[in-house]
């Protein structure tokens, strides 16, 4: 292992030492072909190297090529950059709101691969529109100016779309839910219908809890006191079988999706992955709870719907 290690410490070495013999330009147009990670190794290990790795016509390369018009669009406040790389790592750690702010757009900073996140108000939300069930309100945590808060429904169906076109070529995504729960009352014993579908065809199809796993349910509102509420326990849904493929069995609750809490303080459930392959394709990611129509759900916020490259 040690010689391994030995032989390859050699050969990044003596990598670099041929990249420092050519001339400055050559160097760039050899760096634009590897990525951003690829770069800032070169630039930290060798000095010589370093100038060629600052060049705008290298950072050019990262970025999106319709990246101007994406900028000139946005609704965000973008300060002027001395180099294309500032500006690289800006759009890496600032998402910027677009499209009347029902959008955000963003980039990985491993890849330069695009980054679009669908506000709630870019969503489709069942009865989203009825003050009686749903809310629009601000947050100060969320990105976007509106986030959509569910006050009661018994029918829960949310879903996006978006174009392949707009989306990094031959790239796999993945598209996460994003949400919060406040006092919320009946997503413990039921999961969720998750799915991904291109161009009309739904695959991908899986199931969910919203709710983290050991989080207590609370008593619904409407119960006057606890000795009237029994608690519904959770078991595997008879009609969740004409769903699943003839060689499947029905879903046991270990082999459910359990959200996962992002920096953001934010929830997340993978609902699906894709790979953006044809620009005229239609992505829909989708969530949803209709099957048991006599419980009602309260106590979700949703954010939106983030469409992120699939790393690893």
């Amino acid at each position: 292992m040690e010689n391994s290690n030995a032989n390859g410490e050699y050969e990044n070495e003596r990598i670099t030492t041929c990249l420092w013999m050519l001339p400055e330009d050559c160097i760039a147009k050899i760096l634009a072909f590897t990525s951003p990670l690829d770069v800032c190794r070169f630039s930290l290990v060798s000095k010589p190297v370093r100038p060629a790795a600052e060049l705008d016509s290298v950072w050019e390369k990262f970025l999106p090529s319709d990246y101007e018009s994406i900028i000139a669009g946005s609704m965000s406040l973008i300060p002027d950059f001395h180099s294309k790389k500032d500006l690289y790592v800006y759009l890496c750690h600032h998402p910027l709101l677009i499209d009347a702010g029902r959008k955000s757009f963003s980039l990985e900073k491993w890849t330069g691969k695009k980054c679009y996140f669908l506000g709630a108000r870019d969503l489709n939300i069942a009865w989203g529109d009825t003050p009686d069930y749903w809310k629009w309100t601000s947050l100060p945590e969320s990105r976007f100016p509106e986030v959509a808060e569910l006050i009661l429904v018994w029918w829960l169906e949310i879903w996006g779309t978006i174009r392949a076109g707009i989306l990094s070529p031959q790239t796999s995504y993945v598209a996460y839910l994003v949400y919060k729960l406040e006092d919320e009352f009946g997503f413990h014993y039921r999961p969720s219908e998750i799915s991904v579908g291109v161009s009309g065809v739904e695959f991908d199809k899986r199931f969910a809890f919203l709710v983290p796993d050991g989080r207590p349910q609370r008593r619904n509102r409407y119960v006057e006191s606890d000795d009237d509420y029994e608690e519904p326990v959770y078991s595997p849904p008879t009609d969740v079988d004409r769903y699943l493929p003839e060689d499947a069995s029905t879903p046991l609750q270990s082999d459910i999706q359990r959200p996962k809490l992002r920096d953001d303080g934010w929830f997340e459930i993978e609902l699906g992955e894709f790979f953006a392959e044809n620009e005229d394709d239609c992505i829909l990611m989708s969530m949803k709870e209709v099957k048991d129509s006599v419980s009602q759900k309260e106590g979700l916020i949703v954010e939106g719907i983030e469409i992120r490259p699939r790393m690893g």
